[in-house]
């Protein structure tokens, strides 16, 4: 018996049809669960408001991206990214508007490829944890 070939959204970083992939959660997070969304180990979503996390990905010395856990998807909650600005070595001093998880994951992917496995692997764990999922079609309902 064969397998059937089947690509899956996260196999496509690197092209532009990966620039829209959102990655959707099936919960809220919330003081209760974040333990359940750290990230190599020790680094825990941090609220940067009333309902919204954001807990650093990718950290360089000219390019800094953060994951974001907010319900900015039609009210439902995702993981999406916006590019941080760092002073003095931790103060985020500005946020950028979140995009995709996709258009961020290209951007990591330019500058190192390892990184960008790295994050795929975070988020594909998160997936068969059943905390969330890759959606390449939500952006079309917006």
């Amino acid at each position: 018996m064969r397998l059937k070939d089947t690509i899956t959204p996260e196999m496509k970083l690197g092209r532009p049809e990966f620039e829209n992939t959102v990655f959707m959660l099936n919960n809220p997070v919330n003081a209760l669960n974040l333990d359940h969304f750290a990230f190599q180990g020790n680094l825990l979503p941090e609220p940067i408001d009333e309902v919204a996390y954001a807990m650093p990905a990718y950290l360089a010395d000219d390019y800094n991206l953060f994951f974001v856990f907010a319900p900015n998807m039609r009210g439902r909650w995702s993981i999406t990214f916006s590019q941080v600005q760092i002073e003095n070595g931790t103060d985020v001093v500005a946020m950028s508007n979140v995009v995709p998880i996709g258009t961020g994951l290209n951007a990591v992917n330019q500058l190192s490829a390892s990184a960008a496995i790295e994050l795929i692997a975070y988020l594909k764990t998160l997936e068969v944890n059943h905390l969330g999922y890759f959606d390449e079609e939500i952006w079309k309902k917006m």
